[in-house]
């Protein structure tokens, strides 16, 4: 369980940078738009996961990371400007597809639901004749 501490500069990290990716224009990657999702924060502070969901141009989306890794310094240095922490943490960008998979998990009820409500019509069909 993270503590307090822990949610608060996550929360704080995840704000300016949306705050950076906003004003340097790489939210919108051509064909694809990114969301900041949340940022995990070690125990120590010294390393936070930012998990990241983008929209569009599915099969870009791992090039996208890479990019984001590769410019984790840039973005570090301009947390540096933004938050007081002791240390500013080191950032590592992860691509978080829960929603997507969420969504098709829906799908998939939502279909057995049908296949279920359909047998259930059929029997109630059949009891009345």
């Amino acid at each position: 369980m993270k503590s307090q501490r822990q949610l608060q500069i996550g929360e704080n990290i995840k704000r300016n940078l949306s705050e950076v990716f906003s004003r340097d224009d790489i939210l919108t990657v051509p064909g694809s738009f990114i969301t900041i999702l949340e940022a995990d924060v070690s125990p120590d502070a010294k390393n936070v996961k930012i998990f990241i969901d983008i929209f569009g141009n599915e099969p870009m989306h791992k090039k996208i990371v890479e990019k984001l890794n590769e410019l984790a310094p840039h973005f570090r240095y301009q947390l540096a400007k933004r938050i007081t922490t002791r240390a500013v943490p080191e950032l590592k960008f992860v691509l978080d597809k829960t929603q997507d998979k969420a969504m098709k998990l829906e799908d998939l009820i939502a279909a057995e639901a049908k296949k279920f409500e359909t047998k259930v019509t059929k029997k109630a069909v059949k009891k009345r004749k």
